[in-house]
């Protein structure tokens, strides 16, 4: 009898330590909610990681660009011969 005392003593100190189907519930509700939220994050930081390497590639390329090219003028002499044909 001793030990199934002992054994009813253990069982009554673990029992009221188990979840209840109420406890899971709110857990998983919980988990839920915490998923949403970090996709929701992850989704704003893809887009801003995007438009900031975007904005970061125009600007490169912007700097990276020669000024306007002055034109190229030939003067020629205005004494040339002339040869016909």
């Amino acid at each position: 009898m001793d030990r199934l005392t002992a054994l009813e003593a253990r069982f009554d100190a673990i029992l009221p330590t188990l979840a209840t189907r109420e406890d899971m519930q709110a857990l998983k509700s919980e988990i839920h909610k915490i998923v949403g939220e970090t996709h929701k994050w992850m989704r704003a930081t893809v887009i801003g990681l995007f438009m900031g390497f975007g904005g970061l590639f125009l600007a490169m390329s912007n700097a990276l660009k020669t000024g306007p090219q002055q034109p190229i003028v030939i003067q020629l002499p205005a004494n040339l011969p002339q040869t016909s044909h």
